[in-house]
């Protein structure tokens, strides 16, 4: 097998376009780095578009593999010290939001390592899944795909509008749990399933229509001097209400 050497080889030029949001969007691609990160994309049926390598081995067979030199990985790669092997897939949306388990929506998420975050932490939890709900970041750019150290592959991700948001939740069977600041209950309790958590954005927290909709509202107590939580902390911390032993 040749070794790509050029920079300018067109399936490198297309790979390090999707650096960029808008080409993402336009070919339904992302990239993701890492040995473990492949790993888990591979354990859940996931098949690569291209596969770059520094070193032979392609564990996938049928995936479009190119053998690169390390100048070429440098380039492609996201990462300071970039890893021997880089992914390209497909993006995967979901439409389908199961009326079971634990959900979590979150409204307006900004940040995409604390989406990547919330992606890790509903995947370690057991969750069903995650809606986006208005105006999200990427989860295919590449801060967030980091950030869920493989979880991309392994968690359902729905996007919708706040109103088709709130037809969901006005037929949703059991708890839709919102957090807020104004809410006088705390969140250790019981929730009937399935579970629907609702989170806001890391600056304005839940809209009033997005608060209106849930059944409950709850309060993370803080006893010290920040006004707030991290967003992330807040869901893992909501997520594991559910799957106390």
């Amino acid at each position: 097998m040749l070794t790509v050497t050029s920079s300018q080889n067109p399936t490198i030029k297309l790979i390090r376009s999707l650096s960029d949001k808008k080409n993402r969007q336009a070919t339904g691609l992302f990239v993701a780095e890492g040995d473990k990160v492949l790993d888990r994309a591979r354990a859940e049926g996931w098949e690569p578009a291209y596969l770059l390598s520094t070193v032979a081995s392609n564990a996938w067979g049928k995936a479009a593999l190119l053998r690169v030199d390390d100048k070429v990985m440098a380039a492609v790669s996201s990462q300071r010290n970039p890893p021997p092997t880089i992914g390209v897939f497909h993006q995967r949306w979901s439409n389908d939001v199961r009326r079971e388990g634990v959900w979590v929506a979150l409204e307006n998420m900004r940040d995409p390592g604390n989406l990547g975050t919330i992606i890790r932490t509903a995947d370690a939890a057991g969750a069903a899944g995650v809606i986006l709900v208005g105006q999200s970041c990427d989860p295919w750019g590449p801060d967030c795909v980091r950030a869920t150290m493989g979880s991309i592959f392994g968690v359902s991700l729905v996007k919708m509008n706040l109103e088709a948001f709130l037809a969901l939740c006005r037929n949703w069977p059991g708890d839709i749990v919102g957090t807020h600041l104004r809410a006088v209950e705390g969140y250790r309790r019981s929730y009937k399933s399935p579970t629907l958590f609702v989170m806001g954005s890391e600056g304005e927290g839940l809209s009033e229509a997005a608060a209106a909709a849930c059944s409950k509202l709850v309060r993370i107590p803080m006893t010290g001097g920040a006004e707030s939580l991290n967003v992330a902390t807040a869901t893992a911390l909501m997520l594991y209400e559910t799957v106390k032993a």
